[in-house]
């Protein structure tokens, strides 16, 4: 079952959420459940606690999965005397501070792992790329300052090189 959850954290991180969910497309509840996935059983900074800025509170509902796993979640952070809100405040503050490319990595995390492997073992892949399926060799992953930041894949399609951006791949096979 899906619970609702609301937590309040300074308005900075507000602006980074805003930030990503504009970048890459998401529905709200999508990316902050994708951050609470892949930050939930990770070691969650204090910093930014101290910031003095305006309060900003959200309201969503986990999804299934992140529900079942949320008192797991908890339990294993070593933070168990924090509660619900504090915790997820906390994890919402690290993904704030973590810089684009390494939230972008947390949100796209299976597609990320996918392309690595193809780039260790120098083989080609297939690749869903703004409604077309691209056979490409993926040679390394480029900060792409054009892009805010973010992450571009460097690949070569019959021996021309080019930049996709990570958050237009749909697919990996």
């Amino acid at each position: 079952m899906r619970r609702k959850i609301r937590v309040t954290f300074p308005k900075l991180v507000q602006e980074v959420l805003q930030i990503d969910q504009e970048y890459f497309n998401l529905k709200k509840e999508t990316l902050y459940n994708l951050i609470i996935e892949g930050l939930g059983f990770q070691e969650v900074t204090s910093i930014g606690l101290d910031i003095i800025d305006e309060k900003r509170s959200i309201n969503f509902n986990l999804n299934e999965k992140n529900s079942k796993l949320f008192s797991e979640m908890l339990k294993k952070s070593g933070m168990s005397e924090l509660s619900e809100g504090e915790f997820l405040k906390r994890v919402f503050l690290t993904y704030a501070n973590l810089h684009p490319s390494i939230r972008e990595r947390i949100l796209y995390k299976d597609i990320f792992l996918r392309i690595e492997e193809a780039i260790r073992k120098k083989k080609e892949i297939n690749i869903y790329y703004k409604g077309n399926l691209e056979k490409i060799k993926p040679i390394s992953f480029e900060r792409n300052k054009d892009i805010g930041d973010y992450t571009a894949l460097k690949a070569k399609i019959e021996n021309k090189e080019y930049l996709f951006e990570i958050k237009d791949i749909e697919y990996v096979t």
